[in-house]
């Protein structure tokens, strides 16, 4: 007999591999930013308060089918494989052998739903895991902007820690460009806000979201939410910004405006230069910074700020530093995953890899072997 199957929306942060996920909204509300391919041509809506509880009753009859916390890999392996629960309850297995610990509430913008309605959902989950100790979600700078404070500190107060918020960039060239339906003072009103809340905040920025064309405007704009921000949280709870190269993925508006001339993408060098221009402008404000995504060139880019800062920009500058075809075929390599960090180029064998998966690399030029890094970085969105 199968266990009761749920919800589940498409998406997660890399952060969120072990979260118990828990649909309380359908797709994005706002479904309009140029950039993202998730929710093109699905329709948001609000799921009603009974179904969404008996979705975290269904994961609860999951975990208990699956052993629970203590369960082995075995016995959750059969479990899947027999039927006893759902495919759905993958997830759930991924929850449990991470300690059962974690929750993220899917999807795009779950800030969008009743303060009393999440904090109801909030109570269920705890009834239903008492050994959860995180509960997360994404939410839209323009949707926390207009929270009252009251309400997000009864979020807070109710459970919910952590709030990933997609800066993507300050300028509001940029955001008006990529139609983000956000301005920059939304962004600092709704860090600020969650902040003083006690809550948690993540937000998410773009190198390379202004293209050729605004590459100046996106970095100052970046930067100064940053130093707006960043110094309201406290040191126990440091602002955290997560990297997200951008990519131009097939079937987004962003590829039509690529073909149509008004946005160029930066390839990996000058994303590298951009990314090491923004670590000057921020200046000493201080948060940690993490590149935790595949779309990342230079996934050691990441620590705490300013402490971390020299090492950070050594790092660029040594690659930016490197002959011009030595980049290429770095930014090839990484993308091919043949090389993780830069230190990897000195690694003979897997230089050797690199050119036994490549034919005719010895003649290939710079340009041509940036364009073929740029295209292999679509697919990783």
């Amino acid at each position: 007999m199968t266990t009761p199957s749920f919800e589940q929306g498409p998406i997660r942060p890399p952060s969120e591999a072990q979260s118990l996920l828990v649909r309380v909204i359908r797709n994005c509300t706002w479904n309009r930013c140029s950039f993202c391919p998730v929710y093109k041509g699905q329709r948001a809506s609000q799921r009603a308060l009974p179904e969404i509880l008996a979705d975290v009753d269904a994961m609860a009859a999951a975990a208990d089918a699956l052993g629970g916390v203590g369960g082995s890999s075995g016995d959750m392996l059969r479990a899947l494989q027999d039927g006893s629960v759902p495919p759905v309850a993958h997830q759930v297995a991924l929850f449990l052998r991470g300690g059962g610990r974690h929750v993220f509430l899917q999807d795009a913008d779950p800030c969008a739903v009743r303060p009393d309605k999440l904090v109801a959902v909030m109570q269920r989950l705890r009834e239903r895991f008492p050994t959860i100790d995180r509960v997360t979600t994404y939410g839209r700078a323009s949707t926390v902007a207009r929270r009252r404070s009251e309400d997000l500190r009864s979020l807070a107060e109710a459970g919910l820690t952590r709030l990933h918020l997609g800066l993507e960039s300050g300028s509001d060239e940029v955001l008006r460009a990529v139609c983000k339906g956000a301005t920059a003072e939304q962004l600092v009103v709704a860090g600020r806000k969650a902040l003083a809340a006690g809550l948690e905040l993540c937000f998410y920025v773009m190198p390379g979201l202004g293209g050729r064309e605004q590459s100046a405007e996106h970095v100052c704009g970046t930067a100064e939410v940053l130093r707006a921000v960043a110094p309201a949280a406290p040191t126990e709870r440091p602002l955290v910004v997560r990297l997200r190269t951008t990519a131009v993925a097939p079937g987004t508006p962003l590829t039509e405006r690529a073909a149509g001339g008004t946005f160029t993408l930066l390839d990996d060098v000058e994303t590298a230069a951009e990314l090491r221009a923004l670590l000057d402008a921020v200046g000493d404000v201080p948060f940690e910074l993490r590149s935790d995504h595949a779309l990342n060139l230079l996934p050691e880019i990441e620590g705490t700020l300013p402490r971390d800062k020299p090492r950070l920009l050594a790092v660029l500058d040594e690659f930016l530093a490197l002959p011009a075809v030595e980049r290429a075929l770095f930014a090839l390599g990484a993308r091919l995953g043949i090389y993780r960090r830069l230190a990897d180029r000195h690694d003979g064998q897997r230089r050797a890899l690199l050119y036994a998966h490549v034919p005719g690399l010895e003649d290939a030029e710079e340009r041509e072997l940036l364009a073929a890094a740029a295209a292999i970085r679509s697919r990783f969105i």
